[in-house]
């Protein structure tokens, strides 16, 4: 019996911790926007090349300059993303010796590594463009938090008030609202994050994550409001 149970717990796939599904979440939007931008460069915007990457570096920390000048979790967020461009650039460009080759300051001409990576110069330099775009993204990402906070208290205190006129007039009870409504809390908002951070175009951060954010608020009041003790 101990070892038919113990094959039986074995057996059971166990759940993704929160931490977990959060980093699967960021290597896969890194993973897709790196991907459709090698796709637009090759099909879509040949003519602009890794240009277009650079202008949408550009325009994203832009963003951060004017929208997210102070902000309570970091003190400072642009010094703060300037550095992390700039530590990030450093490591994965100039100290491989990546930047060097593809703009062909390697004096041997005749290396392997350098006839590949020249070849491909415009979609390393694409790539990298797109890294130090996911990282800018991240950080308003992360300074956006408190607008999902603040939706889900307000979907929180929302359901539990029309949770309690529902119960003292005798309205109607409903655990097909309730487990629908939290099957969908969670997946709005990694799909937030999804979309955000992988969208191959710039896109003002506001015009992802207050839709989203409502939507998020909205699952929640509904979750709370059709919440029964006896489900």
């Amino acid at each position: 019996m101990a070892n038919v149970e113990q094959s039986d717990s074995s057996s059971k796939p166990r759940k993704k911790g929160f931490i977990s599904s959060i980093l699967s979440t960021l290597f896969f939007s890194l993973l897709i926007s790196i991907v459709i931008e090698c796709i637009g460069i090759t099909f879509f915007w040949t003519e602009l090349g890794d240009s277009h990457s650079e202008e949408m570096l550009n325009v994203e920390f832009s963003y951060l300059e004017q929208d997210f000048v102070n902000s309570f979790i970091l003190s400072e967020p642009v010094v703060f993303a300037e550095n992390i461009i700039t530590n990030t650039y450093q490591f994965i460009a100039v100290k491989t010796g990546l930047i060097e080759i593809v703009n062909g300051t390697v004096n041997d001409e005749s290396s392997t590594v350098y006839k590949y990576i020249n070849s491909v110069g415009v979609y390393v330099k694409a790539i990298i463009n797109i890294i130090l775009v996911f990282l800018v993204r991240l950080v308003i990402l992360t300074l956006s938090i408190p607008i999902f906070i603040l939706a889900a208290i307000v979907g929180c205190v929302d359901g539990l008030v029309r949770r309690d006129i529902r119960r003292f007039g005798a309205g109607r009870e409903s655990s097909f609202l309730y487990y629908h409504s939290k099957a969908w809390i969670k997946p709005l908002l990694i799909l937030s994050w999804l979309i955000y951070l992988s969208v191959p175009f710039t896109i003002h951060p506001n015009a992802v994550f207050i839709p989203m954010a409502f939507l998020f608020g909205l699952s929640i009041s509904i979750t709370f409001g059709s919440f029964k003790k006896y489900l």
